[in-house]
């Protein structure tokens, strides 16, 4: 297994200024049992002529010619139907990639019998620095299991645990010859439901912890398709495709509570950007009846980071930035939680901000606590902090997430329910589909 063939497909248009580069990065792969499938897209420069050139030198490499510019989808999709590897990855004619990049990811998919390995990437403009911060946070926060994800106990939240690149992703046959697996032949968003599907369709996704993919960052360049910088955003039919591919399995009603939280963050991710006020007419006018987006059986699917947004984006109210967003979901959870009985653990500054936020909306709680014993006595927002002891609380909030544990630590076992806002306004509840 360790020398299984693994197929790379690389669409290429008007590639030449990086071809070389890519190109030789690709051949130098430690891992040596490669099928290596260029497929030119409609090219007008010299991106043929050096391709040919390289597969005379080198049998693993096989060039596809397409006279006119279809777009990457299409090439994408030609080259995963002459695929005949175990494995197969699709990556960009003008990136780069680490040398073990192969060999790791098929290393790791044999140790953890997984069935797709995902890795991460860094941006650069000349030259790859190789020291990117990889962002796995909000998958860490997700699963309690990362860097493995079994795919069957976490559907109800699939798409929050993988991006939709799919140039970060080695998928075994298994999965990559299904018929609903192609890439959607759309201007631009068109990795968004190959990549969703590859996951929803997995067993086991494990990620390789480490940048293996290097992104070139170069405005002037498109080395994909014309298309790729059209100002219409097409994120909304890649959503629908998988709306319709999730309706039609049995497992819908687990799959529809991470779609409808994937729809909102795009939102997020989106209302900076000048397509935005096409997007959200688009949700109001067309997917929000098609989705069923609409009521509070809907709105108690999202998390509270999404259940915000979502209110105040159909209510036409500003959300300003993101810390902003967050603040009011922290508000939000307390909201809830104080049914309950809550308390929170924090007079600092933070402790302080949260506290003047859940004034503001009317958000009453039963104690507040902090470590410090000069805080005891003082008086925060009409709270007298306490000093925690013996007394009888449901929840406790802790507001600094820095000291989370440390703090988590000394409440023990006296409390049943000790929360990081931090962390759960972001989590959808598992227990609310069982």
């Amino acid at each position: 297994m360790n020398n299984d063939l693994v197929t790379i497909v690389v669409p290429a248009y008007n590639a030449e200024p990086f071809l070389r580069e890519n190109i030789e990065s690709v051949i130098r792969q430690s891992y040596w049992n490669l099928e290596i499938i260029y497929v030119c897209d409609g090219c007008t420069d010299h991106t043929v002529k050096i391709l040919q050139e390289y597969a005379g030198k080198d049998a693993r490499i096989k060039v596809v010619v397409e006279r006119e510019n279809h777009g990457a989808a299409v090439s994408r999709n030609i080259g995963m139907d002459m695929a005949s590897g175990e494995w197969i990855i699709f990556w960009d004619s003008d990136d780069i990639f680490h040398v073990q990049t192969i060999e790791t990811m098929v290393k790791t998919a044999i140790r953890e019998s997984a069935d797709v390995v995902c890795c991460y990437w860094e941006c650069f403009e000349d030259a790859p620095k190789g020291n990117a911060q990889i962002e796995n946070a909000m998958r860490k926060l997700y699963c309690d299991t990362y860097p493995v994800v079994d795919t069957d106990k976490e559907l109800y939240q699939i798409m929050q645990l993988i991006d939709n690149s799919p140039c970060t992703k080695l998928v075994h046959k298994s999965i990559y010859r299904k018929r609903e697996i192609f890439f959607q032949d759309i201007p631009n968003a068109n990795d968004v439901y190959y990549a969703m599907v590859i996951a929803i369709n997995s067993h086991k996704i494990v990620y390789a912890d480490k940048p293996f993919l290097y992104i070139r960052m170069n405005k002037n360049r498109s080395t994909i398709s014309t298309d790729r910088d059209l100002k219409r955003s097409y994120i909304l039919e890649a959503m629908d495709k998988i709306y319709e591919y999730i309706m039609s399995r049995e497992d819908s009603a687990l799959l529809l509570k991470s779609f409808y939280n994937n729809v909102i963050y795009n939102m997020i991710y989106y209302q900076n950007l000048p397509v935005y006020g096409e997007l959200l007419n688009s949700l109001r006018n067309i997917y929000f009846f098609k989705w069923g987006m609409k009521g509070s059986a809907f709105i108690n699917e999202l998390s509270a980071v999404n259940k915000v947004y979502y209110l105040n984006m159909i209510n036409d109210q500003g959300i300003g930035d993101g810390q902003n967003l967050y603040m009011q979901a922290k508000v939000e959870l307390v909201r809830e939680l104080s049914k309950k009985g809550c308390s929170i653990w924090g007079a600092g500054a933070m402790g302080r901000a949260f506290l003047e936020e859940l004034s503001k909306a009317g958000v009453k709680i039963q104690h507040v606590f902090d470590s410090a014993h000069m805080q005891w006595g003082k008086i925060v927002c009409g709270y007298v902090v306490e000093n925690f002891e013996e007394t009888q609380v449901d929840h406790i909030i802790i507001t600094t997430p820095k000291y989370y544990d440390e703090i988590a630590g000394q409440i023990g076992n006296r409390v049943e329910h000790i929360h990081n806002p931090e962390k759960e306004i972001w989590l959808i509840p598992y227990e609310d589909v069982l």
